[in-house]
């Protein structure tokens, strides 16, 4: 296994130093979650029923297009698997698509991992290819969350 490692790329000139840029936060609407209890835990659907984005994105989140799929664990933990549909102000009203996962503790941590999928020839190109941190905030009666998004640099 020895013969595999390359020991010229641990230096610290090929560290590169990690940051995390605001990017943009979006607010979503759910519908009233619905679940079912399975061997793997409680399968838990939200449906989003509308929302907004702002920041480097501006736009409307689309009412059916898509919501959370989580699980809650045997430790109360729930894991979170998230699709959401935008269309951006624009004139055009460019459709992108946004992926979470993560997870929310019972004391309200609330942390995902992101990217977002947008047309190569569209306005925000610049998405592709970069991976995003949510930090989110629910609202007290589980209707609602705004999670505000960091590019990592």
């Amino acid at each position: 296994m020895d013969r595999m490692q390359v020991l010229a790329d641990r230096g610290e000139e090929y560290i590169a130093d990690l940051g995390f840029e605001p990017a943009f936060t979006v607010t979503l609407q759910y519908a009233p979650a619905e679940s079912f209890h399975s061997p793997r835990g409680d399968r838990i659907f939200r449906k989003i029923d509308g929302g907004t984005i702002t920041g480097r994105i501006s736009g409307t989140i689309y009412p059916d297009g898509g919501g959370e799929y989580s699980q809650r664990r045997e430790d109360a933990v729930v894991d979170i698997d998230g699709h959401i549909l935008l269309r951006d102000d624009s004139e055009q009203g460019e459709w992108l698509y946004l992926r979470n996962i993560g997870y929310r503790r019972p004391d309200g941590y609330y942390r995902v991992t992101s990217w977002v999928d947008a047309d190569v020839r569209g306005r925000h190109d610049w998405v592709l290819g970069l991976f995003f941190i949510g930090v989110g905030l629910p609202a007290s009666d589980g209707r609602s969350i705004t999670i505000s998004y960091y590019e990592v640099t």
